[in-house]
């Protein structure tokens, strides 16, 4: 991905991060009059006490942000790919049959596609693939270099998935390190006696672990949706080759 993309990612991932925990700030200092509130509680709970832990929250927010971020970015390019259907670059009727020369066609017109407009992986397969049966003139290993070249496709869209595999493991990661920090913290003020302020930093802690599990739950829920949906573009395309150029050519 373009490093600047990348940056543009982070500060709007960040920025997300900082309204919600500075609502929950705000929704707190409102709610000071009434202490043991529902709405205090909430707002605790979001991470409006930034200075007492807060902050783990807002960690967490800004994982869970650009994740998402990356996810929908991923997934608008994989309906930019499967916009290349549209192309009807090969024939789908099912009596039409390729020679050879046909296919000199086929990847003329690819080529010509890709310069006058998005260059997509469905045309650069058709490419290949005629590529290789005009020097081998042999559809096993027409078939191959399908199957080698998607395999291809597939790692690279694991690549770009690296990033967001990271996030939702840190996601639960932070909120289970605020909850060290609060247990820590409350064990180091358990000789005090004051028992309000032992259970409130207890709270804090099993609050940053309850964000984090909730946030892990929604983005691993996108993350896998977003992993069939890669799976059946590499799939979508190799099929769609095999059935409209592959089973078609008379050798």
């Amino acid at each position: 991905m373009n490093p600047s993309k990348k940056m543009k990612e982070v500060l709007i991932s960040l920025a997300l991060a900082l309204i919600i925990i500075g609502l929950a700030y705000l929704g707190l200092q409102a709610t000071a009059e009434s202490p043991g509130s529902t709405a205090q509680r909430i707002f605790t709970l979001l991470g409006g006490n930034i200075l007492s832990g807060g902050y783990i929250q807002g960690m967490t927010y800004f994982a869970f942000f650009w994740g998402m971020i990356d996810i929908y970015a991923i997934k608008k390019n994989i309906a930019k790919e499967n916009k290349g259907y549209r192309l009807k670059i090969l024939p789908t009727h099912e009596r039409h049959l390729l020679l050879a020369k046909d296919l000199v066609d086929i990847h003329l017109k690819a080529s010509n596609l890709e310069r006058q407009s998005t260059q997509y992986l469905l045309t650069s397969l058709i490419k290949k693939a005629c590529i290789k049966f005009r020097t081998s003139n042999s559809v096993g290993q027409m078939i191959e270099i399908i199957s080698i070249q998607t395999d291809i496709n597939k790692e690279k869209a694991e690549s770009e998935q690296s990033n967001i595999r990271y996030l939702t493991w840190v996601i639960p990661s932070i909120g289970f390190i605020g909850t060290v920090l609060g247990i820590s913290s409350a064990l180091t003020i358990a000789n005090s006696g004051d028992m309000t302020l032992i259970t409130s930093t207890l709270g804090v802690a099993f609050d940053t672990t309850l964000i984090s599990l909730i946030l892990s739950i929604i983005i691993m829920w996108f993350f896998h949706a977003l992993q069939k949906d890669s799976d059946e573009l590499h799939a979508g395309m190799k099929e769609y080759l095999i059935e409209n150029l592959v089973n078609r050519i008379e050798v």
